[in-house]
């Protein structure tokens, strides 16, 4: 009898266990379905609200910014070690950023999946800046003085669609804002000095978009289209052995 109690016993914690087992996994499941359905809301209206913006815009080409001769990341074990994060994630939105020396946009990502680093940014959004955007250029007409608001884009950074999946490295901007603190002062105009504040080392470079086919490939056209014939491909002929190995995560 004792042998029955026993073995009863261990039957009766083994379904316990398999039962909170399944508990978590529902409900894991259940808040990953919740975030990916609110994450597609976001999407559909923000998407709808920039295309707007776009097709109203009128839209001029700035000299492409690869440097051949820059150094960054190439393997996947120099890509970990220049960042606090790679991961990848959805493009929610895009906001212009008026006033800055150069041509820039807030985009906020949200945080699929953490390939490399701290598992607490998946599924949390962040925000962080990428090279192109919207600015305005001052018109010809001494009488008005009209300023147009034209979309600057790049060969060297095409801006990822609303929705788009992509790939990239992250570092904390808290390092960036202790050494500068003029720099995290003038972020706050565009509320990007807070923890959910990341930045992109290389974005002309580490950065890569989801194809219509579930593939990643760099976003950079200049390097994506280059052939092997280029003088210049053996430079960057690391970052598509990269892409390979991401694409296998």
């Amino acid at each position: 009898m004792r042998k029955f109690w026993g073995i009863f016993a261990v039957l009766l914690a083994v379904g316990t266990l398999i039962s909170c087992s399944s508990s978590v996994n529902k409900a894991y499941s259940s808040k990953t379905g919740s975030a990916q359905t609110v994450v597609e809301q976001r999407v559909k209206i923000n998407r709808k609200k920039w295309n707007k913006k776009v097709s109203d815009a009128n839209v001029e080409y700035l000299p492409s910014d690869t440097n051949f001769n820059e150094v960054f990341p190439i393997t996947w074990k120099d890509f970990k070690k220049a960042n606090d994060f790679v991961v990848e994630g959805t493009v929610l939105n895009y906001e212009k950023m008026e006033g800055t020396l150069v041509v820039e946009s807030k985009v906020m990502i949200h945080v699929d999946k953490v390939i490399h680093g701290n598992q607490v940014l998946e599924n949390q959004n962040i925000v962080t800046v990428v090279p192109t955007g919207f600015a305005l250029s001052k018109g010809t007409d001494d009488n008005t003085k009209k300023s147009d608001e034209i979309l600057y884009q790049k060969t060297s950074f095409p801006l990822p669609k609303i929705g788009a999946k992509v790939i990239t490295g992250l570092k904390s901007n808290a390092e960036r804002y202790e050494e500068n603190p003029s720099l995290k002062k003038a972020m706050v105009k565009y509320k990007l000095d807070g923890s959910d504040s990341y930045f992109i080392a290389w974005p002309d470079y580490n950065f890569w978009v989801q194809t219509n086919n579930g593939k990643y490939v760099i976003n950079n056209l200049d390097i994506r289209n280059m052939k092997g014939s280029n003088p210049n491909y053996d430079k960057i002929s690391g970052l598509f052995k990269l892409t390979k190995q991401l694409n296998s995560k």
